[in-house]
């Protein structure tokens, strides 16, 4: 077996790893590079963009686009599998994004969807095999949902390829009792270290952060947040704030259908996904669907509009033009507030990931920050490292340092810093 990172082991985002064996070859995830980054060159890669095909396949841990985003780029034919609800949530996010604007955007996000259509989905301990490697996903808490590690085997070898994951979130309470079960006996973990320089930083958990929304919420009749709509558990957090509150929610259209995915698919798992589409519920958590006509802004009207102002809002908003004239005019009130529930490295200029739209669009504004972040912490990957005991070492990846693998966990075990395209004999 050989392991080849062709893109990640010095920065986050982007990653490709190639896990090779007697000229099989399974892929983990193709995508974009973060904003900001400096291009990293990708040359051909057999197997993936090129070549023979027929002995390869490609899996993705998640939908966010550092992760899946360069799908379309890989040879037609080539087998790609993907969480069967991530694929459903990729898919309603693509196909919005095909009608940008920008017409070579809208390109190629097409293409991304015309992909879609092909994919594979798996479900968590399915086991999938390719050749002689068998492939098995461990579904873990991260922003995105849906989300999972794999189990890489072949050659009488194990590795645990972690993808992205934290230990804060609702569901991470299984992460641990996960990795106790299925990931024993393993040579080798390939791991996330977003967090790596954070070492001394306290991660407010999911529920934490819902319980100081709902504190706000109370507090603040009209409440308007800036968050990522594909963070599921966020948002649906901000739905059991706002009902604890007393509020009503508010989303648009497209918000809406991506918690219907959700809703629909997992709801009988837990009331957590739980919500009221047809509006049936008393005030408090009273779901609305904002419509609008054509390309006109939203706004409030009519009965909707003396309702809402009566019991109070949380409103979900992109930074999205459309939204501007509803949060300005209810921006003028003491009773209302605007709440940014993403990463802040997005607002500040000295971070290479400055998104200048993001920001224009919130500077009229007095925001208040919310955020948890969606990677481990380092309390959890030595919790991660410790319960997997990795019998060959521990190669990071999705990190700008590296180097802090070894510094802080060299002394526990063996870490093994590759560079792009490094290729690693698992012996």
């Amino acid at each position: 077996m050989k392991i080849t990172i062709h893109r990640g082991t010095n920065q986050i985002g982007g990653c490709i790893t190639e896990i090779e064996s007697n000229g099989y070859k399974v892929f983990i995830d193709f995508g974009e590079q973060l904003p900001g980054t400096e291009a990293v060159e990708l040359g051909a890669i057999n197997g993936l963009t090129c070549g023979d095909i027929s002995k390869s396949a490609l899996f993705i841990t998640h939908y966010h686009a550092d992760h899946i985003g360069k799908i379309s780029d890989a040879l037609p034919d080539l087998p790609i599998y993907v969480g069967k609800t991530a694929l459903k949530i990729f898919n309603c996010l693509e196909t919005r994004l095909s009608y940008i604007p920008d017409p070579n955007e809208a390109a190629r996000h097409k293409r991304i969807v015309e992909r879609i259509k092909t994919i594979n989905t798996f479900e968590a301990l399915q086991r999938i095999e390719i050749g002689g490697i068998t492939v098995t996903p461990l579904f873990v808490d991260h922003s995105a949902y849906d989300a999972y590690m794999f189990i890489v085997e072949a050659d009488n070898k194990r590795i645990l390829h972690t993808g992205d994951f934290r230990g804060h979130g609702f569901r991470s309470k299984g992460l641990i009792p996960t990795l106790k079960a299925y990931a024993k006996n393993i040579d080798f973990i390939i791991s996330e270290g977003s967090n790596i320089q954070r070492p001394n930083a306290t991660i407010q958990t999911e529920q934490e952060l819902q319980k100081d929304f709902e504190l706000h919420f109370r507090e603040h009749k009209y409440s308007f947040v800036l968050v990522s709509s594909t963070n599921i558990d966020r948002i649906f957090a901000l739905y059991h704030a706002s009902k604890n509150a007393k509020r009503c929610f508010v989303c648009d259209s497209y918000q809406t259908n991506i918690l219907k995915i959700v809703s629909e698919s997992h709801k009988q798992y837990t009331k957590f996904y739980d919500i009221d589409f047809n509006q049936k519920t008393s005030p408090a958590g009273r779901f609305f669907e904002l419509k609008r006509k054509g390309q006109n802004p939203f706004s409030f009207v009519g009965k909707l509009k003396s309702y809402l102002e009566k019991h109070g809002f949380c409103m979900l908003i992109r930074s999205n033009d459309s939204f501007q004239p509803l949060i300005t005019e209810y921006a003028k009130s003491n009773d209302s507030k605007v709440f940014y529930s993403m990463w802040n490295g997005y607002l500040d200029r000295n971070k290479s990931a400055f998104n200048e739209s993001l920001f224009n669009f919130v500077k009229p504004y007095e925001i208040e920050y919310m955020h948890t972040s969606g990677h481990a912490d380092l309390e959890t990957l030595k919790s991660v490292f410790e319960t997997v005991k990795p019998n060959g070492g521990i190669i990071p990846i999705h990190t700008e340092a590296p180097e802090k693998f070894k510094e802080l966990f060299h002394e526990q075990i063996n870490i093994i810093l590759l560079q792009d395209g490094d290729e690693f004999d698992v012996k």
